[in-house]
């Protein structure tokens, strides 16, 4: 089945749309994401943002597995399928046609290279820019990121970038399972990291991330060494330090913003972690400073 450039502007659902214009088209995905075999007028970059894809196409039908370290370009043309792995996921399909393409290569130089790399279907190594470029381009909200031209600028750019990394940087092969894995504990770590304040059950890791329990226990554990409430216990603990080092905030109200009850739940804590109390450890701390 074909899917034209058009079509897929014209008809993507308005809080999926991220930004387009007659040359390129940014749409998210996630949730249950999952599309039958297809092809496309147009050339095609999927970027994982969270969890794993699978894609499918002409030259590997068994599958390549897509993690948050590499993105995939499907020429124009070219069939496939792409489905969502077990688990919570988010992603960034780019649909570029031949004009930018053509207007790029007249206005920033060759892209010989560019076309010799995507003859067929081609994994890359994602970069921190294009990670950066892509969190961006998906902020939602009032803030200047949610501005309709910034999100097209910041698309453009994500593109550019990509075509780059395409050209100079590292093929790769599909992510085997056991990288499938630690990518989901890599987004494990990062939402328990910005959630460490807050009390969170297995039960709402399990639902959020769509696996197990049992399966977020044991791959955290394979991929950590600590157990999820160590995990983040650990976090609170090393914020509540570096306020303690470079804030004049009271202990109490040090305890509250990292998730404890009390400054005496925090004392006892850090007394069991260090042997020290919140008041030793901001000691300590200036000491080390004014050396």
């Amino acid at each position: 089945m074909l899917r034209s450039f058009e079509q897929l502007r014209a008809t993507a659902r308005a809080d999926l749309l991220i930004a387009a214009d007659d040359e390129h088209a940014a749409l998210a995905g996630s949730g249950h994401y999952a599309t039958p075999w297809h092809w496309h007028d147009c050339l095609m970059f999927i970027l994982p943002s969270q969890g794993t894809v699978e894609l499918k196409h002409e030259d590997q039908r068994e599958g390549t597995w897509l993690s948050q370290d590499r993105f995939a370009v499907v020429p124009s043309n070219r069939a496939h399928e792409t489905r969502a792995a077990i688990g919570a996921h988010r992603h960034v399909a780019l649909y570029v046609t031949g004009a930018i393409l053509r207007r790029l290569d007249r206005e920033a130089g060759s892209l010989s290279e560019f076309y010799r790399r995507t003859r067929t279907t081609t994994v890359v190594r994602r970069t921190a820019t294009v990670r950066a470029l892509q969190a961006l381009s998906l902020r939602n909200g009032r803030s200047a990121y949610g501005n309709s031209g910034v999100k097209h600028s910041l698309t453009s750019a994500l593109l550019v970038q990509c075509i780059a990394e395409v050209m100079a940087g590292e093929v790769m092969g599909s992510a085997t399972h056991g990288e499938h894995g630690m990518a989901l504990v890599e987004d494990l770590k990062e939402y328990l990291t910005q959630h460490a304040d807050e009390q969170i059950p297995l039960d709402a890791l399990a639902e959020r991330f769509g696996i197990s329990r049992r399966h977020i226990t044991r791959l955290f554990r394979e991929g950590t060494g600590f157990s999820v409430g160590e995990f983040q216990m650990r976090i609170r603990l090393q914020t509540a330090r570096e306020l303690l080092g470079g804030t004049d905030l009271p202990v109490g109200e040090i305890a509250f913003r990292v998730g404890f009850e009390s400054g005496a739940a925090l004392a006892h804590a850090m007394r069991r972690s260090d042997g020290r109390s919140p008041s030793d450890i901001r000691k300590l701390l200036a000491r080390q400073i004014k050396i």
